[in-house]
């Protein structure tokens, strides 16, 4: 075997290697880009449950309000029907 043939058979393998990584890299850029939608989608989502974190907060701090008010109004009738009671 001559020096030319060395040389072919060496580049034969370094083009078969170099094939073989392409397809390495094809296959590694598709799974990132898989990755990249997945997180995507992750944070869309985190986003929307943000918001209705949120949203549940409000209704909660409201609803609070709204049962202070109702326990204030109960104690004011129950003092007013004690004092009316009491006035018989």
């Amino acid at each position: 075997m001559n020096n030319e043939e060395k040389i072919l058979n060496i580049l034969e393998s370094m083009q078969s290697q170099i094939d073989e990584n392409t397809q390495i890299l094809k296959a590694l850029e598709h799974s990132s880009e898989e990755h990249k939608a997945l997180l995507d989608q992750l944070n869309h989502r985190t986003a929307s449950v943000e918001g209705k974190i949120e949203t549940l907060t409000s209704k909660v701090d409201t609803i609070s309000k709204d049962l202070n008010f109702v326990e204030t109004a109960t104690g004011k009738n129950i003092m007013d029907i004690a004092y009316l009671k009491s006035v018989k």
